[in-house]
């Protein structure tokens, strides 16, 4: 059985969050009544997926995201560097 945070109260207390995580298995955060995100441990995420004996593969930047990250963080500065759209 999981439990329900408000985004706040997630954010303030983040070590709590996980402790709630580790024991329960599963906390749903809720913003303004609507469930926003939900935070599993890695034995109901194995388990839901139907792999309890596989450990839970761990995605690394680049693997599963459409935009590289070098591309990501000139994307959010204010100049992007010189020559950089340049190939």
């Amino acid at each position: 059985m999981g439990k329900q945070v408000s985004a706040s109260d997630a954010k303030n207390n983040f070590g709590g969050l996980l402790d709630d995580v580790a024991a329960l298995g599963r906390v749903d955060i809720m913003k303004h009544g609507r469930l926003v995100a939900v935070v599993l441990s890695p034995r109901v995420l194995s388990d839901s997926l139907g792999e309890a004996d596989q450990p839970v593969r761990v995605v690394r930047w680049g693997e599963k995201h459409m935009i590289p990250p070098e591309r990501a963080r000139a994307a959010r500065m204010i100049r992007p560097p010189l020559g950089f759209d340049d190939e």
